[in-house]
């Protein structure tokens, strides 16, 4: 059976409906850390809109390990009735909902209670140093992703992703620029990615074999010295070996120089990558990034052996892409002007060109 945009494919035991995915967007839109009616809203519209899965925003996996009091936090009390009604909203028009779990490293708030280590000390202002973490700090880090995991579970959410992507913890552990350790956590690829193994043994072990559980992983640092390919696919492979049911590849360390989710007018940069991922490994295989027209889509599912395309920036433009497709082809309205990441004042991540349009009306 061919491939195609709308045909269903599975992620472990789950089904999905279709092979257009919502990929994580960072909703700007938590009330002190809790999931808001506005970031509900965004979710039940994007299941509306016809994707068949949905990957939430980036959650922490405990409140001193995220970005602001904006980022939702998977620990405090309400979460499980909070995340278990938007499921519920999510399951209600046919999507799957996966959360993404996060801790920040070196981007997390520099405000007083929050932590301030990373993979390596580093100066992350005039002022502020984050130190070195700890052993004991990345023992309990793992324990803290097991929890954000069965409180997910619990609330009837279909699964989790580990984002280890885009200049956050994870990704600082597994790239060379940024792991300057020289304990069993730095080094080769092996001991680099020690912690992301750790987490997702310790997360599968606790939630159990048929509990969905993906990762966002970088590829490429897309800068000198990044991570090399055989060192990424080997660990996507050891990861699919281990039990791992989906690997969504993206690219790019997010920072001051350079960030991946603010590459304009390229059609699927990181698809050759996913393309090499989806070779090597059994398990299914999202590419993420620069998907603008259904002929790009139904051509890299026809040529790859990737499961899936995943968006984020034309569905906060149009929720209601996946179904607007099945009868107007045209590309996607994206002008990819990255307005979007200026959101935080709305709310909720907003498209900034279709809001200057409601107010000229």
């Amino acid at each position: 059976m061919s491939k195609t945009m709308y045909s269903p494919f599975q992620i472990g035991n789950l089904t999905i409906a279709n092979r257009l995915a919502a990929s994580a967007m960072f909703e700007y839109g938590a009330e002190n850390g809790r999931i808001s009616d506005k970031i509900r809203t965004r979710y039940e519209e994007l299941s509306k809109g016809g994707a068949g899965l949905i990957i939430t925003g980036m959650q922490a996996v405990r409140k001193a390990g995220s970005v602001a009091p904006i980022m939702v936090n998977t620990e405090y009390a309400g979460y499980v009735q909070d995340m278990r009604e938007m499921a519920a909203a999510v399951h209600a028009h046919g999507a799957k909902l996966i959360v993404q779990l996060q801790h920040c490293g070196a981007k997390t708030s520099q405000a007083e209670g929050y932590d301030k280590f990373s993979v390596s000390e580093v100066k992350v202002s005039g002022t502020c140093i984050f130190h070195e973490a700890s052993r004991e700090e990345l023992e309990k880090l793992v324990q803290d992703y097991v929890r954000a995991a069965l409180r997910c579970k619990e609330a009837g959410a279909d699964g989790v992703q580990i984002h280890a992507a885009h200049g956050f913890l994870l990704n600082s552990f597994l790239s060379p620029i940024t792991n300057k350790r020289t304990d069993e956590y730095g080094g080769r690829i092996e001991n680099r990615a020690r912690l992301v193994f750790e987490i997702y043994e310790a997360v599968r072990a606790a939630a159990g074999k048929d509990y969905v559980i993906g990762i966002k992983f970088p590829f490429s640092d897309l800068k000198e010295n990044s991570i090399q390919p055989e060192e990424s696919l080997w660990v996507c492979k050891e990861l699919a070996k281990r039990g791992m049911d989906f690997i969504e590849i993206s690219s790019g360390m997010a920072g001051d120089d350079f960030s991946p989710v603010l590459r304009k007018n390229q059609q699927a940069p990181f698809l050759p990558y996913a393309a090499k991922v989806a070779e090597e490994v059994s398990v299914s295989v999202i590419s993420v990034c620069g998907y603008r027209t259904p002929e790009a889509i139904e051509e890299a599912l026809a040529k790859t052996k990737i499961a899936a395309v995943s968006f984020g920036r034309p569905l906060v433009c149009e929720p209601d892409l996946p179904l607007r497709w099945k009868t107007d082809p045209s590309p996607a309205k994206s002008v990819s002007c990255n307005g979007c990441f200026k959101s935080a004042s709305d709310g909720i991540i907003t498209c900034q060109v279709n809001k200057v349009k409601k107010k000229s009306l």
